[in-house]
């Protein structure tokens, strides 16, 4: 290869050694689309053991040869021994042996450093970089090993470099908070690096100016702490003056800034969000206390209004006292729901278990909807089982889906069915109404706080009573359920009650 292209190349891994990692996009299109330079060919197309083989064989018998030529020729001009050619093709011949096994010799014993720096490029390509070549003198073999265990030593640091800050950028959590991982990460680089010292600066980095690399003083590093686009900040630090500093090093200095500036926005992302949660938690904590508050304060007077209407209905009937007691007990129901709501998610309703038969109860809750002029039948199959429950509780779950059942049902007939499930540890307690039944876009969000059916509306109550009922059920070991739709149309809900059989017990 010509001076004019070893200039040319070498031009070109200045320029890609000088390229900054923010350069103009431009120059580094232009740079790919040229592509790797052309490999420079040392030397001829014959092996290095070939050619010193070739050397040392024709450096031992051209002199002989030549000295044989000479007496060849002097022979042919006056000669008078016969016996002459003979003797000195001996001695070429035999020359010529010893000269090929002595070289065979020499080119292996000279190869052996070329064969073990081979064998170490190899290993460490394999990764394995911590066995050095050791190559006595002062020659270029020794300064080839050389530059391969300070290059093998190099790519080993920057490993554990590497292992280090990938070690550290695992360990931080967004829990930690800013303030932590500023210190930690200070910390971090300063031992994965071998800083003298590391400071992280949560600032514009424009407002840090670059220090001046002075000799023998120690050596200033920065990096900006970036996430994304934005830049949320700078480490900096400074290495011994004796410490080598290449562009594989700045550049694993900067992953390390990259990845601190993600796990900083995730800190301050997550910080952000607890402080949220806490307002909601707050807030939720102020609902649940008004509507505690209002609640009581709502009972009182309720009585009062329920009482007085009754008392004025039965000495002067009238049908506008009997609407103020329907209100009013629709009215205490809803204060009496959102009391329970409350109650649930602060954890101070707690069930009072005791053994009870479900029959009766149903019968008797059935008894104060006072609707006599729908039909309803009890099935009953629980074969004497009794269920465990709170009796209150349950009472008030019972009400609640047999209020539903007149509601949604269109007065249409009601069944309730008790049964024992297998393996005998449960009852179940269905209703069913004949009604047009729950519609598939309502099943799924039935039970959900303050969620009614699509086609109802705030007259029709406050969507709290469903999901009072299977919280409630649940409280109590059980599970409130919708059955799948039948075609012969209506609602069924199920209760299923921890069960205990009476002969056994």
């Amino acid at each position: 290869m010509d001076r004019r292209g070893e200039s040319t190349a070498g031009n070109r891994a200045d320029s890609l050694n000088e390229l900054d990692p923010f350069a103009d996009l431009d120059d580094l299109d232009r740079l790919a689309a040229e592509g790797p330079p052309e490999p420079q060919r040392l030397g001829s197309r014959l092996a290095f053991r070939t050619r010193l083989t070739i050397a040392l064989v024709a450096t031992a018998i051209l002199p002989l040869a030549v000295f044989g030529l000479v007496l060849l020729l002097t022979h042919a001009t006056g000669g008078t021994d016969s016996t002459l050619p003979r003797l000195l093709l001996l001695a070429v011949t035999i020359a010529a042996l010893t000269a090929i096994l002595l070289a065979y010799l020499i080119a292996a014993d000279l190869t052996g450093p070329l064969r073990a720096i081979a064998a170490a490029v190899d290993r460490a390509s394999a990764g394995d970089l911590s066995t050095p070549i050791a190559v006595a003198g002062d020659d270029e073999l020794a300064r080839l090993a050389e530059s391969h265990n300070r290059l093998a030593a190099d790519l080993e640091r920057r490993n554990r470099e590497l292992g280090r800050i990938l070690g550290a950028i695992v360990s931080y959590s967004p829990r930690d908070g800013l303030e932590w991982l500023r210190g930690r990460s200070a910390q971090d680089a300063r031992e994965a690096f071998g800083m003298i010292d590391c400071f992280v600066y949560l600032v514009d980095p424009a407002e840090i100016p670059a220090e001046e690399i002075v000799p023998a003083d120690p050596r200033p590093v920065r990096a900006i702490v970036r996430a994304g686009d934005d830049e949320l900040g700078l480490l900096v630090g400074h290495l011994p003056a004796t410490r080598s500093w290449e562009r594989a090093d700045q550049d694993l200095l900067e992953l390390f800034a990259s990845e601190l500036g993600v796990a900083l926005r995730n800190a301050e992302l997550f910080a952000r969000v607890e402080a949220q949660n806490a307002q909601l938690l707050e807030l939720d904590a102020a609902k649940d206390d008004f509507l505690r508050d209002v609640s009581h304060n709502l009972q009182t007077p309720l009585t009062s209004i329920k009482a007085y209407a009754t008392q004025l209905g039965g000495a002067t009937p009238d049908r506008r006292l009997g609407i103020i007691t329907e209100q009013a007990d629709r009215l205490s129901r809803m204060v009496r729901q959102l009391l329970t709501v409350t109650r649930l998610e602060s954890g101070a309703l707690r069930p009072q278990i005791e053994v009870l038969a479900l029959g009766p109860r149903v019968r008797r809750a059935w008894e104060g909807m006072a609707a006599e002029d729908i039909p309803f039948d009890v099935q009953d199959e629980a074969e004497g089982w009794l269920a465990v429950a709170d009796a209150d509780q349950l009472d008030q779950v019972l009400w609640a889906l047999l209020d539903n059942a007149v509601k949604y049902g269109e007065r249409t007939p009601i069944d309730v069915e008790l049964a024992v499930e297998e393996p005998g540890d449960r009852l179940r307690l269905t209703i069913t109404d004949r009604g047009p039944g729950v519609s598939e876009t309502d099943r799924h969000r039935l039970f959900e706080r303050f969620e009614r059916g699509a086609q109802q509306t705030a007259e029709d109550g406050t969507g709290l009573g469903l999901y009072v009922s299977r919280e409630l059920v649940r409280a109590m070991g059980g599970d409130l359920v919708l059955e799948p739709a039948t075609i012969d149309g209506g609602a069924s809900f199920s209760v299923y009650l921890p069960a205990e059989n009476p002969v056994e017990s």
